[in-house]
């Protein structure tokens, strides 16, 4: 049995403190950026929307032209003869639109008999082409898909670029509606809502899935109205945010694989016309060799042209959910209330029944959210209740002490010798900033190794080669660490250093490069002094590349490391090892030479066993 409620002079301080945490999380999402706010619900909203399946409808087919289909139209240049026969067996069933989710790149000559009978079939229905945004200054195209903007729209966060990326003349000429089909992720790259207009170079146009929606419904214009914003589509409207985006609900995989129908099967005559007629068809491709694959939560590989059928649907069933002006409010009182609540319940039961308890009321507010967001089409934000009532929850400030301690020996005992002492201490100050579950970021890698050090090993005693190399790595991690880099691992003869990595390192390229020099210097002044020289200690040689990389702990039970793993890593250690190729010290892959603003050797493009073939740039010693 619990302990019956009796509110002591300790327990009413373990409240109010508890209350007191409650209002700083409060005040926190009162206080922070949007950005920041909406980065912290996003995780609990990608969880709650896929809970419940998205609607569906009858009214849209995808015609998909996946890799089985592509082998048809010759390769990713896409044969123009056989788009013109799928075009002409899909504008043959009478579809209410056809929306082309693909950009057809020149040549595409005027004479040609295939672009002829492209632009027939294209206009034998009613037909919009999808352009890609573009941050070049390019021609901007011409409207062919009217877009009304009433005067108290405010869209602030609107995505506006100076050029667009178009199919070739003749087919964009032919379409009936020309529109964007460009798609943006989030902080975390990843989709999860879609441009209903954008501009080009202050030129609305709508979407690709808008316009679709727009020509199915005989409609002349799309229209923008109303503060906070609406987009009306005939009769149908939805709510937009401040940058003109429609937040999207995902089809499921069976969703996705009743609506699709594969272009072979089109040019083959193996679809009833009933399976096109009347609907709105997309035309896409989920080949990935045509780079038509987005992330979306919970699907790295959504081919884009079903995101837009997300869209569309989204648009027909007025299902897109949205965020009312009174959400941020409710948010606020709900975590008051729950938080403050349960944190004068924590302090009056035992910490087992308080923490079920404090799941259990996460979970019933985590529910009421995903039943608004399911069936009302609300977002109210769960996070900033679900923090409250957690930080309502916290019993003892020791546990909190604990931990700190707990994360602050971690990173001394893995990071102490293998990065500068600044950056230790400020992840002992913030183990937050450490992901050792793994994280991505760009970095640059940089490799060393002993030229001939095979053959010194074998005409070197043991324990004067364990002293050589003791002196040589001192000198090379020192200078390593001083410019900001962490020791990835020793190997060998041979160090594995990066640099912006675990924490951002401005100008990391730059500083690798001057580390290298440094090192340089260092090595030739070792190898000709003392025991090395008699020893006959060869030259350093090094290479640098910066690229993504993965970081994070790599390992099993008491063998965990935190290291990394990318091509450019790899591509740096195969540019070490070609130095002895062309009688360089230091060669320098092309993305980071990019970066660089001295002008390098150019070594041309050299084959790397491996890698494949890039451009070189080398430092020789003087």
């Amino acid at each position: 049995m619990s302990r019956p409620v009796n509110i002591g002079n300790r327990e009413l301080r373990s409240g109010i403190l508890g209350s007191l945490a409650v209002l700083a999380v409060v005040l926190f999402f009162l206080s922070s950026p949007a950005a920041v706010t909406e980065r912290l619900n996003q995780p609990s909203l990608d969880l709650i929307a896929s809970a419940w399946p998205a609607p569906a409808t009858d009214a849209i087919v995808v015609v998909d032209i996946d890799s089985e289909s592509l082998k048809l139209f010759e390769g990713r240049r896409l044969s123009r003869g056989r788009l013109a026969d799928l075009v002409e067996k899909i504008a043959g069933f009478g579809p209410a639109a056809i929306a082309f989710d693909l950009v057809l790149e020149p040549p595409c000559p005027d004479d040609s008999p295939d672009i002829s009978r492209l632009e027939r079939a294209m206009a034998a229905a009613p037909v919009t082409t999808g352009f890609l945004l573009s941050g070049e200054n390019t021609p901007v195209p011409a409207q062919r898909s009217l877009v009304a903007i009433d005067a108290d729209v405010r869209l602030p966060g609107a995505w506006l670029e100076p050029g667009a990326e178009t199919s070739c003349k003749p087919v964009m000429e032919a379409a009936s509606g020309l529109s964007a089909a460009s798609l943006a992720g989030d902080h975390d790259a990843r989709i999860r809502r879609a441009p209903a207009v954008v501009a080009v170079s202050n030129r609305p146009f709508p979407s690709l899935a808008v316009d679709a929606v727009r020509l199915a419904r005989r409609t002349g214009v799309v229209l923008l109205f109303g503060d906070p914003p609406r987009l009306r589509v005939g009769e149908l409207q939805t709510r937009l945010d401040r940058a003109g985006n429609v937040r999207l609900r995902f089809s499921t995989a069976g969703q996705q694989s009743q609506r699709t129908i594969a272009a072979s099967r089109v040019l083959d005559n193996s679809v009833e016309e009933d399976a096109i007629a009347g609907k709105i068809v997309f035309l896409g491709s989920s080949a990935a060799e045509l780079g038509g694959l987005r992330p979306i939560p919970g699907d790295p590989l959504k081919p884009s042209v079903q995101i837009q059928a997300d869209f569309a649907t989204n648009l027909l069933l007025d299902s897109s959910p949205f965020a009312p002006g009174w959400a941020d409010r409710a948010s606020a009182v709900a975590a008051i209330i729950l938080g403050i609540g349960l944190a004068f319940f924590s302090a009056t039961t035992r910490p087992a029944v308080a923490a079920g308890t404090t799941l259990f009321a996460i979970g019933a507010w985590l529910l009421l959210c995903m039943l608004l967001y399911n069936l009302a089409n609300l977002i109210v934000g769960p996070m900033e209740p679900i923090l409250a009532m957690a930080a309502g929850a916290v019993v003892s400030s020791t546990i909190q002490f604990s931990a700190v301690r707990k994360a602050e020996a971690v990173v001394r005992r893995r990071f102490e010798q293998r990065l500068p002492g600044a950056v230790v201490k400020k992840l002992v100050a913030d183990p937050e900033l450490l992901k050792l579950k793994g994280e991505q970021r760009v970095a640059t890698s940089m490799f060393t190794d002993v030229e001939g050090f095979t053959s010194l090993t074998e005409r070197t005693g043991p324990a004067e080669m364990v002293g050589l190399l003791d002196r040589y790595f001192e000198g090379l991690t020192g200078i390593i660490i001083a410019r900001g880099g962490m020791i990835d691992k020793t190997i060998g003869d041979g160090i594995h250093a990066l640099f912006n990595a675990p924490v951002d390192l401005e100008n990391h390229v730059g500083e690798t490069l001057a580390c290298a020099r440094e090192i340089l210097a260092f090595s030739e002044e070792f190898r000709h002094s003392g025991f090395a020289k008699q020893a006959g200690f060869g030259r350093t040689r090094i290479g640098i590349e910066t690229g993504e990389v993965v970081l994070g702990d790599v390992g099993v039970a008491d063998r965990v490391d935190y290291t990394a793993f990318g091509s450019s890593i790899n591509t740096a250690a195969r540019l070490q090892d070609a130095n002895k190729r062309f009688g360089t010290s230091i060669l320098v892959g092309e993305r980071a030479a990019a970066q660089i603003d001295e002008v390098l050797e150019d070594i041309g493009e050299i084959e790397l066993r491996g890698i494949g073939t890039i451009r070189a740039y080398g430092i020789r010693l003087e």
